[in-house]
């Protein structure tokens, strides 16, 4: 995203959408991001590099707190 920053997508996305879960991943991790995040409503905050289980933990948690039934297999 050359114009975009993850966190204005987030954003401008919320403003729309405040019913679907968003999973920020970011090559640029910090307390600051972490707030904005938190502020914006981003459902959780990876740092990149990361591994396929970190991201399918992280699907598995947001669709749990949203009364939705993972299927990891």
């Amino acid at each position: 995203m050359p114009d975009l920053i993850g966190t204005e997508l987030a954003r401008h996305f919320r403003r729309y959408r405040s019913d679907v879960p968003i999973i920020l991943v970011s090559g640029h991790g910090g307390t600051q991001l972490a707030r904005a995040a938190t502020a914006i409503g981003v459902n959780e905050l990876l740092c990149k590099p990361l591994q396929r289980r970190e991201l399918a933990e992280a699907v598995a948690r947001v669709l749990r707190a949203v009364n939705c039934s993972p299927n990891l297999s």
